[in-house]
C-alpha cells in the first residue's frame, strides 16, 4: 500500500511537472512572438522615421525653390501691372484718336460743305 501511494504521488508529480513544462513552453513561445512583434514594430517605426526625414528634405527643397523664384514672381506681378496700365492707357488713347479723327472728318466735311472745295 505504501508503494502504491508512492507510485500515485510520483504519477501526480510527473503530471504536475508535465503541466509546468507545457506552461513554460507556452511562455517561451509567447515571448518569441512578442520579440518578433516588437521587432516588426521597431522596423515599421524606423521606416516611418526615414519617410518623414525624406518628406522633410523634400519640403525644405520646395521652400528653397519658392524662395528662389520669389523675385521672379514679384517682377512678373510688376510687369502684369504695367501691362494692365498700358492696356488701359492704350484704350484711352485709341478712344481719343477716334474722337480726333471724327472731329477732323467733321471739320473737313464742314469745310467742304461751306466752301464747296475739298480741304487743303
Amino acid at each position: 500500500m505504501a508503494d502504491e501511494n508512492m507510485e500515485v504521488e510520483i504519477a501526480r508529480l510527473d503530471e504536475r511537472l508535465k503541466s509546468i513544462e507545457r506552461m513554460l513552453t507556452d511562455i517561451v513561445a509567447s515571448q518569441k512572438e512578442a520579440i518578433n512583434a516588437r521587432r516588426r514594430g521597431y522596423e515599421a517605426q524606423e521606416r516611418t522615421e526615414r519617410e518623414m526625414i525624406g518628406i522633410n528634405h523634400r519640403l525644405t527643397s520646395v521652400e528653397k525653390s519658392v524662395e528662389a523664384i520669389r523675385p521672379t514672381t514679384v517682377e512678373l506681378e510688376r510687369v502684369r501691372d504695367r501691362v494692365v496700365f498700358a492696356g488701359s492707357l492704350g484704350k484711352a488713347l485709341w478712344g481719343a484718336g477716334k474722337i480726333l479723327i471724327a472731329a477732323a472728318a467733321g471739320a473737313a466735311g464742314a469745310y467742304y460743305s461751306i466752301t464747296g472745295r475739298p480741304p487743303p
